[in-house]
């Protein structure tokens, strides 16, 4: 098995994980930050990420927070699309790692998950952002239960 494929399947297994921690009653946030700490490893690194990510996008202090594109400069800023002076994220075609797309799909969860009708505004806010919409969506998909 490739690594790219062990990590999705890694990362599928987290989402199952976080998914019965939610059920349980914990708000999406800290299921994902629960189940981080459980599997470790690399799911701990990258949900730091993307949850230090998310709060600096969400707290209207900050930078991030004022752009008019805020999702596209978040993601971009924990992506290898962003190289600290310049974002080259104007192309649809965009190719992303699986790592990638895993931390782009962790920061729209914690963002949108515990907003009212969480799974049209991820959707729409993924469809807004350039990379690998499809496997985000996908991914995404299984997290709120559609897939």
């Amino acid at each position: 098995m490739s690594d790219e494929n062990k990590i999705k399947l890694d990362f599928e297994a987290f989402i199952e994980a976080f998914k019965e921690r939610v059920k349980e009653g914990m708000s999406y946030r800290d299921a994902i930050l629960f189940t981080s700490m459980t599997f470790g490893g690399s799911a701990a690194n990258l949900v730091k990420q993307a949850d230090v990510k998310f709060q600096e996008a969400t707290f209207s202090k900050t930078e991030l927070s004022k752009q008019p594109n805020v999702d596209e400069c978040a993601l971009a800023s924990m992506d290898k699309l962003w190289d600290g002076e310049h974002f080259e994220g104007s192309t649809e075609q965009m190719q992303s790692s699986h790592e990638e797309t895993i931390l782009d799909t962790l920061y729209f969860i914690l963002k949108y998950a515990e907003s009212p009708n969480a799974l049209e505004s991820v959707l729409a806010a993924n469809d807004a952002v350039c990379g690998d919409k499809r496997a985000r969506k996908s991914f995404l998909e299984m997290a709120f239960d559609v897939a």
